[in-house]
């Protein structure tokens, strides 16, 4: 045994230390420093598929005042450009595509730069505005107050249609070019701040020309039952803590579109977010094929059957031994057919007429009629064009007398009764300009006569006399020759 001597002692503590911060930097050669910029943020609430901005919903009023309190010392700061306000529209993650979706999110930002407008004179160009995809906070906005100049790239429009119509809606969405998107990734809460990336997907710029919004949010005292100090914001603009750092991984949709997910940060619940990324994309594929279903567009619709009008009648009774067109005075009729749910549709007619013909004073023609006809259309479009078939059920009765009877055999002078059909029938539809269009329908069923009375003219007595009562009936094929318009209700 001997006894290490003072300088020695020195020398192996050193090396010692040195051994040990050498094992320790190794441990973290992962970690890196991240720069976070302060901001100031205000969540707003809006009810569900409903973009009015009610100041008595949910926070909405706390919120407000608490941005009122803020904007109100620090507008000209925001003028100057030392500082920049980021609105954030939440929207659902599995339907952010559905251009109606967009649309409310974009009314919503809209409702609130209004108001940013009107209360603190706060110009367009002094605010950012992007949609969040990532199923966080549904149905609410983010407002921040970012303590850095606005960013070149970042998108200061707000595109949107106060109609709920598919096309004004699809031609405001259209303005955009691409729908300014971002992905928020929560990186937990540290030194008195909320840590929030909003990860920017924007088409129109390169991705190395993008700088991801890296925010760490003031905590409201108030939503927290401990008190946090906070550092005077006005003396420092960024926060600086570390991370671990792993892959970003990139993954193609279906439709050929580089989506690219960022997966990193320090906590565990970042590992829920990672698996609802992977989980995303063969959903959001299913979720874009379905969006024509969705609409529910309902459309109303006027016809008028042209046969009538030139007095054919427009069906035959078959094996009656009377197989033949018949024709009398013109049958005024119309139509109207309400089409909904993307492919079925009902639709209710009558004829009325009753009126001279051929020999006025002997001739008259007397016939009412309603019907009712629901439909399915074959072709899955929703645009209600093409091929559609059903069933139809009519019900009416007939007067009709004249020169045209009483060159029967029998001579008799009229018949008088009542009928009912059912069956089949076959349908297209060709549009025309606007919403004009031709249909053409085609029927078969079954007709029964009821109540049905044959009379004989004497012009001795100048009278009518009851011959005879009769009933009949039969198969019956019809056609219809429309003209049509029809127009979008919903």
């Amino acid at each position: 045994m001997y006894r290490i001597k003072g300088p020695h002692r020195k020398i192996q503590v050193r090396t010692i230390f040195l051994l040990l911060l050498n094992f320790l930097l190794g441990i973290g050669a992962d970690a890196q420093t991240t720069t976070y910029y302060k901001a100031e943020s205000f969540l707003f609430s809006f009810r569900r598929d409903n973009d009015l901005f009610l100041a008595d919903y949910g926070d909405n009023a706390y919120q407000l005042e608490r941005m009122g309190g803020l904007l109100d010392v620090s507008r000209d700061q925001i003028l100057k450009g030392d500082c920049h306000l980021l609105i954030v529209s939440h929207v659902n993650a599995y339907e952010y595509e559905d251009k109606e979706v967009v649309n409310e999110a974009s009314l919503r930002a809209g409702r609130i730069r209004a108001y940013l407008k009107t209360r603190f004179d706060i110009p367009h160009d002094c605010v950012a505005f992007y949609i969040d995809r990532s199923g966080n906070y549904r149905d609410q906005v983010h407002v921040y107050k970012v303590y850095k100049p606005l960013p070149w790239f970042a998108n200061i429009s707000i595109h949107y249609s106060e109609s709920r119509y598919p096309v004004a809606v699809a031609a405001a969405i259209g303005e955009y070019g691409a729908v300014p998107y971002v992905d928020l990734y929560r990186r937990g809460e540290t030194g008195g701040y909320d840590r929030e990336v909003y990860r920017i997907d924007d088409p129109l710029f390169d991705r190395t020309e993008l700088e991801d919004y890296r925010l760490a949010s003031v905590m409201d005292t108030v939503r927290h039952s401990k008190r946090i100090e906070e550092p005077d914001i006005a003396l420092a603009t960024t926060v600086t803590t570390r991370e671990t750092v792993r892959k970003v991984t990139k993954y193609k949709e279906t439709t050929g579109k580089t989506v690219v997910s960022e997966k990193t940060g320090l906590q565990a619940d970042n590992k829920e977010q990672t698996e609802k990324d992977r989980k995303r994309q063969p959903t959001e594929s299913v979720r874009t094929k379905e969006t024509p279903m969705k609409q529910n567009l309902v459309y109303l619709g006027v016809k008028t059957n042209l046969l009538p009008w030139c007095g054919v009648v427009p069906s035959i009774r078959l094996g009656t031994g009377e197989t033949k067109i018949e024709t009398g005075a013109f049958m005024p009729n119309l139509e109207v057919e309400c089409c909904f749910a993307g492919r079925w549709s009902v639709a209710l007619s009558g004829i009325y007429s009753d009126f001279a013909y051929k020999d006025k004073t002997r001739d008259h023609w007397a016939v009412s009629e309603i019907s009712l006809e629901p439909c399915i259309w074959l072709s899955p479009s929703g645009r209600f064009t093409g091929l559609n078939t059903g069933l139809f059920v009519e019900y009416g009765d007939f007067d009709v007398r004249g020169s045209a009877i009483d060159v029967s055999e029998d001579m008799l002078y009229g018949r008088t009764g009542c009928f009912w059909s059912a069956g089949l029938s076959m349908g297209y539809r060709f549009s025309l300009v606007g919403g004009f269009g031709v249909d053409m329908r085609a029927r078969a069923g079954y007709r029964s006569v009821f109540s049905g009375k044959k009379y004989r003219y004497d012009p001795l007595d100048n009278r009518n006399y009851l011959e005879t009562r009769f009933v009949s009936t039969g198969f019956m094929i019809g056609l219809k020759i429309s003209l049509s318009y029809r127009f979008q209700i919903r």
